[in-house]
């Protein structure tokens, strides 16, 4: 018998949760601490509840629905249903989704929406049979980073000193640079708004944003690289080690540059920074994402990085069905 019951944020759950996600995406789990920050620090305009499905006591998903910050739409929820390799069947999503709609039929939808790995055929299948539609694709891809040559780009870092930029890590701007964090956060901001999205996007105000960004355990001023043009900051990539994971991991975020600082080698030369970065630190995979539509994507291939099974976002209109 399919059970679903209330995310506990205990432990014993998130380890549960933790576990199934590392499952589906063939990845080391994730650190505790890091999914304890996001869930204490999330955003309360932004309904979010967790919840974890059982079969006859024995747990095999775990669900997220939630209104998104970052593909916001007022009249639309995001349901995240990660179901167990070991376990999946095709009687579990369609239960989740109808118990997620019941939850949110006071809302008054017109879409939901989701998204899974695209070699995951049960849930390419439950979008299919269930009215999902693709509304866009985030390209997933790996770096082998015992095999990365980095002497190959020094002529490419060359150019880019020689041009005047000069690229640092953050923690070497915390020590000269008195107004290191409101700079960043206007980089942060900016870059962000040029980045592809299926929906309106929220930034957090300065205070929230040095809480999200700052404390989280993954906060690594080391793995934090940031282009200077003078005292101006033109672009940044963000990393961070996960010395947990076996093999040890190195954590991307977002790398890019102003929109006037485009097409003048930036960009690769801070993520070759990144990558010598993690590449000293013992990393040997780099994984990453990108929007299919993102420039970023092509960017990371030309260094080598590798295709992977791509994240499918999918939608379901609901306008027709209420």
């Amino acid at each position: 018998m399919l059970t679903i019951r209330p995310f506990t944020f205990t432990d014993d759950d998130y380890y549960l949760a933790i576990a199934i996600v590392a499952a589906i995406f063939d990845d080391p789990p994730e650190p505790l601490d890091e999914w304890k920050h996001d869930d204490e620090t999330r955003n309360p305009d932004f309904p979010h509840h967790s919840e974890i499905v059982e079969r006859d006591g024995t747990p095999i998903a775990y669900v997220e629905t939630f209104q998104s910050p970052f593909f916001y739409h007022p009249q639309k929820y995001e349901c995240r249903i990660f179901v167990h390799p070991d376990h999946d069947a095709p009687d579990i999503r369609p239960m989740v989704l109808a118990h997620a709609l019941d939850r949110l039929r006071d809302q008054d939808l017109i879409a939901i929406t989701s998204g899974m790995l695209d070699d995951k055929p049960e849930a390419m299948r439950f979008f299919d049979d269930y009215g999902f539609k693709p509304v866009a694709v985030e390209k997933v891809s790996k770096l082998d980073v015992t095999r990365f040559d980095e002497a190959r780009y020094e002529p490419h870092l060359e150019r880019v000193r020689a041009a005047g930029f000069e690229i640092v890590t953050l923690r070497t701007l915390q020590g000269r640079d008195a107004d290191w964090q409101r700079k960043l956060y206007d980089l942060d901001v900016t870059v962000n708004r040029e980045i592809p999205s299926t929906g309106e996007k929220h930034y957090p105000a300065f205070d929230d944003w040095l809480i999200r960004r700052l404390t989280t355990p993954k906060f690594d001023p080391d793995g934090w690289f940031i282009a200077l043009d003078g005292d101006r900051y033109a672009g940044h990539s963000q990393g961070s080690i996960n010395a947990e994971a076996e093999p040890v991991q190195f954590v991307t975020g977002v790398t890019g540059t102003r929109r006037e600082y485009r097409r003048r080698g930036i960009a690769t030369a801070l993520k070759v920074h990144a990558i010598r970065y993690a590449k000293a630190h013992g990393v040997q995979e780099i994984f990453t994402t990108n929007d299919s539509k993102n420039p970023m994507y092509q960017l990371n291939l030309a260094l080598g990085f590798e295709p992977q099974p791509s994240w499918v976002r999918v939608e379901k209109s609901l306008v027709d069905s209420q």
